[in-house]
């Protein structure tokens, strides 16, 4: 079952993972998390509104085995259910990045990964917290 998080997102694409499938890593969503996972998706939701593109998920939620795979920080808001890396679907990546970046959409970090070809944008529970720091890796 591909059940829906957000108006745009499933919990299938909230656990996707290239790396887990190749090396055999099952990568659950813990209970505990599960609302935070939504609550992200539906942070997603207004960017992917913003970008008016779809966006494809490369990774959201990892588990520590999978994020010690794929060389995530080991304080990587992935493994809190509070991040994504992502690809607007149809449109240039830096043209999404700056336009992100340059509108009053409220992020934590947005990272644009030029060479990998993803944007890794994560967010705060709380918005009033949310730094809104954005660079290129």
């Amino acid at each position: 079952m591909n059940k829906k998080i957000s108006n745009y997102f499933s919990e299938k694409e909230s656990i996707k993972s290239s790396t887990g499938d190749r090396l055999g890593i099952k990568n659950v969503v813990p209970e505990n998390l599960k609302k935070i996972v939504a609550y992200t998706a539906a942070r997603m939701d207004t960017v992917r509104l913003f970008l008016n593109v779809p966006c494809t998920v490369n990774s959201f939620y990892r588990n520590l085995q999978l994020n010690n795979a794929v060389g995530g920080s080991k304080t990587s808001d992935h493994m809190n259910g509070r991040a994504i890396d992502f690809v607007p679907v149809g449109m240039n990546l830096r043209e999404a990045y700056n336009k992100i970046k340059n509108s009053g959409l409220s992020y934590d970090q947005l990272i644009i990964y030029p060479n990998q070809r993803f944007i890794h944008i994560s967010f705060k529970d709380d918005i009033t917290t949310e730094r809104k720091m954005a660079f290129e890796k």
